[in-house]
């Protein structure tokens, strides 16, 4: 197993991999160069050969900040709802769930992180979270390992994550990794790095190179490591696995000293996001690489536009004088007489500044095609004279493909939040932290009247057949018992999650522009229909679709139904 992982570490640090006929590609240079441009470096350095500066003209990172704006998703797009089919009694544990949501999504920096994690996807192209105790966590581009780099997702490639850890982070895994003293005793580096590639810096205290692989590994190399019995065949049978090893440096790639865990896991422990299209590799193409040559020209044309404007500025005299003063600045001073035959300035002026310039608007142009970020969607004011029909179609189908982005982020958001978050925060909702989110009395009896009614449609069954003044005096007591004794609100609680499969809900702003449309919809049928009843439900459908608590609302009681008199019989007189 440490050979197997030795071996993957030098080939993904190594080689290019053939994506098609003639195109070989490298994950790591290419993440590197993504480095590169995204701190502004030139790999030659910032002067040229003749000692002249090289500016730096940025046309990424405009259209990064332009899509993250037009993207606009935060913290607040995400809640919960039962799933489908819509209980009645789903109707509490969903209140309870989603204040617990707001107050982890408060308390976690989740807006920041999430605003974080988009402005990556721009401009990398890809996302990558990973599952830990008690949330998730953003994994580092530079330092994930994709081994199968011509896999479509991470379900169908080994991944290695690289981790310098110090030593302290070390000791707190000691009881559930084994030779961590070992490793803090052999393996300690007094210098650190940010990626495996880059140049080491000392450091006053020791760092460690941990590597985590997640994939398919032999089952037979995985029980030997375990100590486990090894069976006839197991060395063609292959499981998931997460196994974490400590490296030192070695001759050309790292060397596995130690192995610190190694146990089966059920599937990978990540979810992704990408920007763009596959294209025969994991690694798609974000906004940095998709403008990497624009960048690159727009960098020449606003050098040699600096460099021919610096000589252009420039102001020379002649005079067929030979005994002219030698320097106009520093011989004469103001309101000194020439006696010269003749004395003009040489017009100096820029060659090409024209075609420079319209080499410029064109790879500017070329860079709004590609990254999406024409005038309107970058809230510039278009040309005088475009027609307002002209810019709204621009701005309609500008966000189409910002529409889609938002489709692609809200499925792994979905997920992460459904599958790893929501569950947990389940298990370890308390009554002391119901009775702190609900906050204010109003939304306590909410809670409570919510508790009751759910506690009444579980035993309706075994309460038998009963009048509604019979329903509401055994509400009341429920009620009144649960206001004397709150620990009994805990048990209602427990009983009402019993099978509530929440389901979490991402709405981004594309969609609600979509809300919006059907509400308008909703309002146009209300002023329609006629009939009392059909248009209190449209009335509380729209609320419900504006997230408005139907449920808190007063209610006019039901007008009593006239009992039906019986006609009087009639009379046969017979003649």
């Amino acid at each position: 197993m440490k050979k197997q992982i030795e071996e993957e570490i030098k080939q993904y640090t190594t080689r290019s991999i053939p994506i098609s006929e003639g195109n070989d590609f490298s994950q790591l240079k290419l993440t590197q160069r993504i480095t590169q441009f995204e701190n502004k470096i030139y790999p030659t350095g910032k002067f040229t050969k003749a000692g002249d500066y090289k500016y730096w003209f940025e046309i990424i990172n405009p259209r990064i900040d332009s899509e993250v704006k037009n993207v606009d998703f935060d913290a607040k797009d995400i809640s919960v709802e039962p799933s489908p089919p819509y209980k009645k009694t789903d109707e509490l544990p969903c209140l309870v769930t989603n204040l617990r949501l707001g107050e982890y999504l408060r308390d976690t920096g989740q807006s920041e992180e999430i605003n974080s994690g988009i402005e990556e996807g721009a401009g990398w192209g890809n996302i990558v979270w990973k599952k830990i105790k008690g949330g998730y966590e953003r994994v580092d581009l530079k330092n994930f390992y994709v081994i199968n780099q011509t896999a479509r997702d991470l379900t169908n490639s080994p991944v290695i994550e690289r981790h310098p850890l110090s030593q302290s982070d070390l000791r707190e895994k000691s009881g559930v990794w084994k030779n961590v003293d070992k490793v803090i005793d052999e393996c300690g580096e007094d210098s650190y790095k940010s990626t495996q590639e880059t140049t080491s810096f000392e450091t006053t205290v020791p760092y460690y190179e941990i590597f985590e692989r997640n994939g398919e590994v032999s089952l037979k190399s995985l029980k030997e490591e375990k100590g486990e019995k090894v069976m006839k065949g197991d060395e063609n049978k292959y499981v998931l696995a997460k196994v974490i090893v400590a490296a030192v440096k070695g001759q050309n790639s790292p060397e596995i000293k130690y192995i610190l865990y190694a146990d089966e896991i059920s599937k990978m422990p990540y979810k992704e996001y990408h920007r763009g299209r596959y294209k025969g590799r994991w690694w798609r193409e974000g906004i940095y690489e998709l403008l990497f040559d624009l960048q690159v020209r727009a960098n020449q044309i606003g050098n040699e536009l600096a460099q021919g404007l610096s000589w252009a500025a420039k102001v020379f005299f002649t005079s067929k004088d030979k005994l002219i003063i030698q320097n106009i600045l520093t011989d004469l001073n103001n309101g000194d007489i020439i006696q010269a035959e003749d004395i003009k300035q040489i017009e100096v002026r820029m060659q090409g500044f024209d075609q420079l310039a319209n080499e410029w608007n064109r790879v500017i142009e070329q860079a709004n095609d590609l990254a999406n970020s024409r005038e309107v969607v970058q809230g510039i004011t278009p040309p005088s004279g475009t027609p307002l029909g002209t810019t709204r179609m621009l701005d309609i189908n500008a966000n189409k493909l910002f529409d889609f982005i938002r489709e692609k982020l809200a499925i792994p958001f979905r997920e992460i939040f459904e599958e790893w978050i929501i569950p947990e925060l389940i298990k370890e909702i308390k009554t002391q932290d119901i009775i702190r989110l609900t906050g204010d009395t109003d939304t306590l009896g909410r809670l409570y009247e919510l508790a009751v009614n759910s506690w009444y449609l579980k035993n309706l069954i075994s309460i038998g057949p009963h009048t509604k003044e019979f329903a509401d005096d055994i509400k009341a007591q429920k009620m009144t018992e649960l206001s004397k004794k709150p620990q009994f609100l805990l048990k209602l609680l427990k009983n009402a999650f019993k099978g509530f499969k929440p389901k979490a809900k991402v709405v981004i702003t594309g969609e609600n522009s979509t809300r919006t449309e059907r509400l308008q919809n909703l309002a146009s049928f209300i002023s329609l229909e006629t009939d009392p009843v059909r248009r209190s439900y449209l009335i509380e459908r729209a609320m419900r679709m504006s997230g408005m608590d139907v449920g808190d609302m007063p209610k006019s009681e039901p007008a009593p139904v006239a009992p039906v008199r019986p006609e009087p019989a009639k009379t046969e007189i017979s003649v």
